[in-house]
Parts: structure tokens; C-alpha cells; sequence
């Protein structure tokens, strides 16, 4: 939650805090490169674990920060040093095969410049601009912005993936080399709607305004919206296209006559 245990020291704090989320998404990557290594599950699994419980895991630490100045800024430190790591290692900088095995389909280091590379980026900048309380810590001004777009990303096409492999069978779509399927669709559809539900209704606990009854319809429609993206998206570029199309559709809520009574932007 948004406290601060040390009165006075909220900068220690909130360093504690960045330490506590860089140490548990690292050991989410660290722990599947150890299983896919195994052999227990192949690195599509692996992979699809991270890219589903990545950007969940991380967006729940947000609590743990003060909710001082530097809160947003230490919270967004995390997924850019995967960026700058992702970079180093996927042009040949930095050698590290626990994050090519646990995160690369084809075990080529290059890869992690695609996909990936676009997710962990759009973590940066969802913090920089959505870090759920302003730099006043004011719960009044909260927005779930973050957790419903988070939802679509991770958990949405984390499904997609899971789910298509599993049920889609052989009847295949899509634009740009991208192999849809309905089962794949119908997945990332739940997948949107059930994680958004989810950190909304964690997330209440603390903010009250965060009312998971009140925000169904929205949720149903950001997913819905980012299904429809996913299934058109050409190959590779997903982690872009239902971000930021997940984005649009929040800021146009009110415009369509929809529940959002927050802030578009808390930066400030």
C-alpha cells in the first residue's frame, strides 16, 4: 500500500521498494529459465508465464512505494533496466542465456528486440504517465488506468497465446504473418477482462473509488476493443497495438458516456 514505514526517509523507502520489485521480476525470469532448462516446460510456456505475469507482478509492488515525488520514478527504474538489458543482450553486448532461453521462441538473442522489447517499454512509459497516485500521494486523485491496460497486455495475450495453442486447432487467421484463431480470440477477450477485474479489485482495497462494479462496463469495453486490435495486429507487434490501443480507449471512456470518474494522467 501507499505508506511509508520510515516517517521522514520516504526516498529510503522508497528505494527499498525498487529493490523488493527489481528482485521479484527477476526472479519470475530467473525461475523460468531454470524450469525451461529443465525440460519440464518448453520455452513457449516459459515464455507466455513471463509475458502474462511480468507487468501483474510489477504494477502490484506499486503499492509498496510511498507515494512520495520519487515513487513513479524509481517504480518505472525497473522495467527500463529490462530495456537496457534487452538491448544490450539482443545486439550481442551482454551474453545472457537465461533470458534468450526463458524469453526467445527461437533461442535467438535478437529476438529479444521485438516483442519483448516493445512490452517492457511501454511498462516505462504506462509508470512515467499512469503510476496509479500523483506525485502527492493523494489517493483522491488514484487512476486504474495502469491495471486495465496491464490487463489487456499481460493477461490478455498471455491467454490468447495459451489458450489458441491449446483449442484453436487448425483453422488459422490473420494480417502480416500473425496466426489467429477463434479459440485465441475468445481467450485474450477473458484473459483482458479477468486480469483488469483482478488488479482493479486489489488495487480497491486500498482505493476505494476503484469500485470493481462500477468499472464492469469499461473494463468489458477497453477489452473487448483490444481483442479486436489483436486479432488484426500483424506479427510482432501485439505488445504495441493493444497498448496503446488499450490506452485510447480508457481516455475515450468519457467521451462514449462511460464511468471514469479519474484522472487521465498522473503525473502531477
Amino acid at each position: 500500500m501507499v505508506f511509508n514505514p520510515l516517517p521522514g526517509l520516504e526516498l529510503v523507502w522508497d528505494i527499498v521498494a525498487f529493490i523488493i520489485s527489481f528482485i521479484l521480476i527477476l526472479m519470475l525470469v530467473q525461475i523460468n529459465a531454470a524450469i525451461e532448462k529443465s525440460g519440464k516446460l518448453s520455452t513457449t510456456v516459459t515464455r507466455k508465464v513471463i509475458h502474462t505475469f511480468a507487468a501483474p507482478l510489477w504494477v502490484l509492488t506499486w503499492m509498496l512505494f510511498s507515494g512520495g515525488v520519487f515513487s513513479r520514478w524509481l517504480a518505472m527504474i525497473v522495467p527500463l533496466l529490462f530495456v537496457l538489458l534487452f538491448v544490450a543482450i539482443g545486439t550481442g553486448k551482454m551474453v545472457n542465456e537465461n533470458f534468450v532461453g526463458s524469453m526467445s521462441r527461437s533461442g535467438d538473442p535478437k529476438e529479444l528486440l521485438g516483442g519483448t522489447l516493445y512490452y517492457a517499454f511501454m511498462m516505462v512509459v504506462i509508470a512515467i504517465l499512469w503510476f496509479y497516485v500523483p506525485s502527492d500521494g493523494n489517493l483522491a486523485n488514484a487512476t486504474p488506468l495502469a491495471l486495465i491496460v496491464f490487463g489487456c497486455l499481460a493477461g490478455g495475450d498471455g491467454f490468447a497465446d495459451v489458450i489458441g495453442r491449446k483449442y484453436g486447432g487448425d483453422k488459422k487467421f490473420g494480417v502480416g504473418g500473425a496466426e489467429k484463431t477463434l479459440a485465441g480470440v475468445i481467450g485474450m477477450f477473458i484473459g483482458s477482462f479477468l486480469f483488469s477485474t483482478i488488479l482493479v479489485f486489489l488495487f480497491s482495497i486500498e482505493v476505494v473509488a476503484f469500485s470493481v462494479i462500477d468499472l464492469i462496463i469499461p473494463i468489458l469495453v477497453v477489452s473487448l476493443v483490444a481483442t479486436i486490435v489483436e486479432a488484426i495486429t500483424p506479427k510482432g507487434f501485439d505488445n504495441l497495438t493493444i497498448t496503446i490501443v488499450a490506452i485510447i480507449m480508457v481516455l475515450l471512456l468519457p467521451t462514449l458516456g462511460l464511468y471514469w470518474p479519474f484522472p487521465m494522467f498522473s503525473l502531477f
